[in-house]
């Protein structure tokens, strides 16, 4: 059945955080932030949380694909297979504080805090104080990979980014770079730490920055396209 793109309701936040934790449960960083299968266990209500306040977070959109053909009576996830967290741009003297995140007791904070500053530093470096689409989560049920939801997800914020002419800029794993560099997104730079594996040995973690920039040109023909329809 054909998916298509929806705003997330209320509802879907717990479907929404349960999905963040199949897609993310293995990501090294967040096994180091949240070490223990109870802290894990946390962490997914803390999501479904801050989920419910991004929903209603007017300078947030909260998307998900939806597949009306997938039987979800059972599941009670109302056909839910993946989601999106795009932050609005914030546009020069607007006065906007998000929502902040409350971590479940036993996170590593002092960890959370460090990645989060070489996260922040690298988006200053590559996008400056210009206002941005930023595709700050995207994730997928794992039983729905490779069918197009994803791509739906973030061909949304790059409509936008066209419109408006401005820029899109995220952090992704390595393994999921030629995803964006299909829709135009330019790899920027790379950021990295070591951290913790499994195992008790250290291990370096990647990510890369990637930025979108529309052109004018394109801006104009987006524009002629809407006005067609």
């Amino acid at each position: 059945m054909p998916l298509h793109v929806s705003p997330a309701t209320e509802t879907d936040a717990p479907r929404i955080a349960a999905i963040h934790m199949a897609a993310f449960g293995t990501n090294p960083m967040l096994l180091a932030q949240f070490p223990t299968a109870p802290i894990r266990s946390n962490l997914q209500l803390s999501i479904a949380a801050k989920t419910l306040a991004d929903i209603r977070d007017a300078k947030i959109a909260v998307l998900v694909v939806r597949d009306d053909g997938y039987d979800s009576v059972d599941n009670g996830d109302d056909g839910v297979i993946s989601f999106a967290k795009w932050s609005l741009p914030v546009r020069e003297g607007e006065r906007y504080v998000e929502a902040p995140w409350v971590w479940p007791e036993g996170t590593d904070l002092e960890l959370l805090d460090r990645w989060s500053g070489v996260v922040e530093g690298a988006k200053g470096r590559v996008v400056g104080e210009w206002g941005c689409y930023r595709l700050t989560f995207i994730g997928t049920d794992p039983l729905h990979e490779r069918r197009g939801a994803a791509s739906l997800l973030v061909q949304w914020g790059l409509q936008h980014c066209v419109q408006d002419i401005i820029p899109a800029y995220l952090e992704s794993t390595v393994d999921a770079g030629p995803l964006y560099e299909r829709h135009g997104f330019t790899a920027a730079e790379k950021i990295s730490m070591v951290v913790k594996g499994r195992d008790g040995e250290d291990v370096v973690y990647e990510e890369v920055c990637f930025i979108f920039r529309p052109s004018a040109r394109s801006s104009m023909m987006s524009s002629q396209t809407q006005s067609t329809i």
